[in-house]
């Protein structure tokens, strides 16, 4: 896998675990007072202990930032992160020139082939029209 698939799976990853965790939030804290006025009328059935929460709340972040980690790693070795703009530009030229080359070289070589084709379907005719005017003149003589 290309490294920069690698960013797009890492990044992706990332994006499910911030989802996960907004919906383990939703899901699983419990109720808490905004004001001291209004009581909470119901708890949630399914919430965490506040020491559950606490604890899983920790390991999403530390999730969280290991993918982050992981991705500024990916990131970092990408080819060409730390050229600079005008590098880019010159490489980008490079490659486009060579991409230029070889294309040329390829018309180049279909031309050839082309031609080749063309002589060696010419030669064919010729062997075969030869071929047909002995046929003819062998049964011309045998008919006499």
């Amino acid at each position: 896998m290309d490294r920069l698939t690698q960013l797009q799976d890492a990044i992706d990853s990332m994006a499910r675990m911030f989802t996960n965790s907004i919906h383990y939030v939703h899901e699983r804290s419990s109720m808490a007072s905004l004001n001291n006025d209004i009581p909470v009328a119901q708890q949630k059935v399914q919430a965490d202990s506040p020491e559950v929460f606490q604890q899983n709340m920790q390991e999403l972040a530390t999730d969280l930032v290991k993918k982050a980690k992981e991705i500024d790693l990916l990131i970092e070795v990408l080819p060409g992160i730390k050229n600079t703009e005008e590098d880019q530009l010159r490489i980008l030229a490079e490659l486009e020139e060579e991409n230029r080359l070889a294309n040329q070289e390829y018309e180049d070589a279909v031309h050839e082939l082309e031609m080749a084709r063309e002589k060696i379907s010419n030669a064919l005719r010729t062997i075969s029209n030869n071929q047909s005017q002995k046929f003819t003149e062998i049964l011309v003589k045998d008919d006499q």
